[in-house]
């Protein structure tokens, strides 16, 4: 299908989709104008109801009944020929209404049923399931897998997936969904060029087949594992120049057939990068947090354990704070383990290795 077919038809549902709700909005109005006229006619009706009674009431009052005693039975009659009409006007409508809520409910169900066909919506749903995959990833190197993972069976053409990492040493691959991919990765690092690479700094570069005068070095290379088109898309990391930053790089979609990706395919790709790159970074950040809180903890338990073997030779040896850490580090030097083991094992055994008494 063309693109200007494709618009056409995108246009149509559109239209249709507009005129629908617009037809389903003036329905809920009206039903709406409905329930509200049969709510007065109810309430007025009511109102009737008690009259009537009240006056059946005072028709049989004894003195009442001896100054009318010619029409109470009549006026009695009336009324409760009044009243089975109302009951019918009512039993009429609750009818009524019950049509209206059935109608509003078939409505309701075609306006998700529109929805649900709806491209955008569609979308939607798709990397609304794509982030709650990713952001459930337990560290960094599970975020990555399941991108490739995500690419592979979220674009249509896409046959196999890559990530690209770039740093001062050069590049490497981090994560693949084939050993073919990570091949056709190696094949544009060994010569320096290619998409995966200009997608670095580039948001998005199509290769629709190979070879493509872009990279003459390239050449065919990647078509010797399979590779016959290349879409790859950059991943921007939180901060490129923060220590521990997550690595700048690209995401690279492989197919097995000459330009397989179309217009559309190509934008998904976008907002799956985009997905895939806060995902990455929100991993990265929690690595980062969880390390330095192991870190922390670590140091932490260090200074105390340390504190003890300083008391312990304090109380033992009778010598000032600064000689009993002093005693310690040249202890963990002689011995080459590190001072933290020297501590805690003094503190265990009341022992100081390296030949100094406890």
């Amino acid at each position: 299908m063309s693109d200007e077919e494709h618009d056409a038809r995108t246009w149509a549902a559109e239209r249709r989709d507009f005129v629908a709700e617009r037809r389903d909005h003036i329905s809920h109005g009206r039903d709406h104008i409905a329930d509200r006229r049969d709510a007065v006619a109810d309430e007025r009706e009511r109102l009737a109801d008690e009259r009537d009674a009240l006056s059946i009431v005072a028709q049989q009052d004894p003195k009442r009944g001896a100054d009318r005693p010619e029409t109470a039975g009549s006026d009695a009659s009336t009324m409760s020929d009044a009243g089975a009409e109302r009951r019918t006007a009512r039993q009429e409508r609750d009818q009524h209404a019950s049509e209206r809520t059935i109608a509003a409910t078939e409505r309701e169900h075609a306006e998700k049923r529109r929805l649900a066909d709806n491209p955008t919506t569609q979308l939607a749903l798709v990397f609304a399931e794509i982030s709650q995959h990713l952001f459930e990833a337990t560290d960094f190197d599970d975020v990555l897998t399941r991108i490739v993972a995500v690419a592979v069976s979220s674009l249509p053409g896409c046959d196999m997936a890559s990530i690209t990492a770039s740093d001062r040493s050069g590049y490497r691959t981090v994560a693949s969904t084939h050993d073919a991919a990570t091949k056709a990765d190696h094949a544009q690092y060994d010569v320096d060029e290619g998409p995966c690479l200009d997608a670095i700094d580039e948001p998005k570069v199509y290769s629709p087949r190979l070879p493509d005068p872009r990279w003459p070095a390239l050449g065919e290379r990647p078509s010797r594992y399979g590779v016959e088109s290349i879409l790859s898309y950059r991943l921007t990391p939180a901060d490129q120049n923060a220590v521990g930053a997550a690595l700048p790089g690209s995401l690279n979609t492989y197919a097995q057939e000459r330009d397989p990706f179309d217009a559309d395919t190509q934008e998904v790709g976008l907002i799956l990068a985009a997905h895939a790159s806060v995902a990455a970074r929100a991993a990265h950040e929690r690595d980062t947090i969880d390390a330095a809180r192991r870190n922390l903890i670590e140091a932490l338990s260090s200074r105390d354990v340390i504190g003890q073997a300083k008391g312990i030779l304090m109380e033992r040896l009778r010598i000032t704070p600064e000689d009993a850490f002093d005693l310690l580090r040249r202890s963990s030097q002689q011995l080459n383990i590190k001072l933290r083991e020297i501590a805690s094992t003094l503190t265990q055994t009341g022992e100081l290795d390296g030949g100094h008494p406890s």
